[in-house]
């Protein structure tokens, strides 16, 4: 199973922000536990450290940076992604390109906490306990 987790996720866990930090944390652990395949938008990794870097000590930061990128598959930004995300109207244009880069690497699912900001049809896009209860 491959899943594609959005940036809202990884900042639950990062910043440890509650009541979400349980089910997000359970989700990164099947990947850490590699049970499962996870995957991580190009663009989420300089959102992640630019959001965080502003919150959390500079080092932690680019330890858990590295944790990702050891933990996760990348999937590149192209000039594809970025002008199919363009074809969603009234759409959040960064989960746009979070919606193609899952499509674009064949991903089963999209884990996030803002579904209706992605388009609809095409992959499942569900939250973390959700996704944790139909495991």
């Amino acid at each position: 199973m491959k899943i594609l987790i959005d940036t809202n996720i990884f900042l639950d866990v990062i910043l440890k922000r509650q009541p979400h930090y349980k089910y997000s944390s359970q989700v990164w652990s099947l990947i850490s536990d590699k049970k499962i395949n996870g995957y991580i938008s190009a663009i989420s990794i300089n959102n992640l450290y630019y959001i965080s870097r502003k919150i959390i000590e500079i080092e932690l930061v680019e330890e858990l940076v590295d944790q990702i990128l050891d933990e996760f598959e990348v999937v590149s930004l192209t000039k594809e992604i970025l002008r199919q995300a363009r074809t969603i109207k009234n759409k959040d244009y960064e989960d746009s390109i979070q919606y193609f880069s899952a499509i674009n690497c064949y991903c089963d699912f999209i884990i996030t906490r803002n579904k209706n900001d992605f388009p609809d049809g095409g992959i499942k896009i569900i939250g973390p306990a959700e996704f944790l209860s139909i495991l």
